[in-house]
């Protein structure tokens, strides 16, 4: 028969027990910020492509349909922790491909969306700096955002 004392002490071990192996748990799902991107590749093809991405010389109509290809592409690698701030990027360039020359309803749209996506795109370039000590230079908005 187990005494009292034996009882806590083997109650305690296996709280001890449960809770590393939650902890172990934890940090597998949640580490590297990789769980739908890969980080790694991400800083990597952003990199690559920062003049394209963030400074792109569209001289033509026929350029906009690559570079929104180029954002969805790179999309695909997104860390969890920025994918929603990316996808915003995304949405506020297939937003801009849409706007019809001298349309001042499709104009207004992709004026919106580029308002909506500001904050997105202050904080990607912040997360590029902290996780990929890469700085893709000043973030043009509207509104003055933190950071």
């Amino acid at each position: 028969m187990l005494t009292r004392v034996r009882r806590r002490r083997i109650a305690a071990a296996a709280r001890v027990a449960a809770a590393v192996s939650l902890g172990s748990f934890i940090a597998a799902c949640s580490s590297g910020d990789n769980a739908a991107g890969d980080a790694e590749r991400f800083c990597g093809e952003i990199e690559l492509h920062q003049g394209t991405l963030f400074a792109p010389d569209l001289s033509s109509a026929a350029e906009i349909a690559p570079l929104v290809d180029l954002y969805r592409e790179i999309a695909e690698l997104a860390p969890l922790s920025i994918e929603a701030e990316w996808e915003q990027l995304v949405l506020n360039y297939e937003t801009a491909s849409t706007v019809v020359p001298g349309d001042e309803a499709s104009m207004q749209v992709a004026a919106a969306q580029a308002y909506q996506s500001e904050q997105s795109a202050a904080e990607v370039k912040k997360w590029l700096v902290d996780n990929c000590a890469l700085d893709i230079g000043p973030v043009s908005t509207i509104v003055a955002q933190a950071g």
